[in-house]
């Protein structure tokens, strides 16, 4: 786990292409609360660099 503002500044300071996805609630609430949406960036990040392809209604 991160402390949030070290990974928005590690975020600033990457390159393009990049894209931020964030979601409300504690620690462990992408995994709970959160899931859907953080499941659907985590599968749209697999499809369009592992399978080369950019998702539907996907970014870019």
């Amino acid at each position: 786990m991160t402390v949030a503002d070290l990974s928005l500044a590690a975020y600033e300071r990457a390159l393009e292409p990049k894209k931020l996805v964030t979601t409300k609630g504690g620690n462990f609430e992408p995994y709970l609360g959160q899931f859907p949406p953080s499941s659907r960036a985590a599968e749209d990040w697999f499809v369009e660099h592992l399978l080369g392809k950019r998702p539907p209604g996907g970014v870019g």
